[in-house]
């Protein structure tokens, strides 16, 4: 059965607006915060491997990822099945969190080490916390298996540069 979120209540609206505020907006105020100090000069000071995204490009996927978590999020909260769906939105969240906690750990405290290892646990917990999502509500599974399939990607990439920079 496919979900329609525009047949709901107009409140429903507000609620997704809220996620993504929280989501999304959380995420650019924290990466406006550190980019605006000191980070952003130690983060021109790195080597980086030659296939490694422009930064602009690995915000820009971010923002999209906090995108897509903030509607399973909605998706689970408004729509999902009523016996899985507070402990999938209570995964979702705690994997958004541990996502806001890379870009602290790696650029406010300027550590590549510390962003390898973030990112590790980042991706063990996608796993299981999107298949809560799926229990809860098959479009916020789906919502969320980018997260994990980037999580791949930024694993190799954040291994390759603590390499290159320890």
């Amino acid at each position: 059965m496919a979900t329609n979120i525009f047949r709901k209540s107009r409140p429903a609206l507000g609620r997704l607006a809220l996620y993504l505020l929280i989501f999304v907006g959380a995420a650019l105020a924290l990466n406006a915060w550190i980019f605006t100090g000191p980070a952003i000069q130690w983060s021109r000071t790195l080597e980086n491997p030659d296939w490694s995204p422009a930064g602009g490009v690995i915000g820009a996927v971010w923002v999209g990822l906090f995108t897509l978590m903030a509607l399973a999020a909605f998706t689970v909260d408004r729509f999902g099945d009523a016996a899985n769906k507070d402990f999938a939105r209570l995964a979702i969240i705690a994997q958004y969190l541990v996502c806001m906690g890379w870009t602290f750990g790696y650029f406010a405290l300027q550590s590549v080490a510390n962003g390898f290892y973030i990112t590790i646990v980042a991706l063990v917990l996608s796993v299981p916390v999107t298949l809560a999502a799926f229990r809860a509500s098959r479009l916020a599974g789906v919502l969320m298996v980018p997260l994990v399939l980037w999580l791949i990607f930024a694993l190799a990439l954040s291994w390759s540069t603590w390499r290159l920079n320890a």
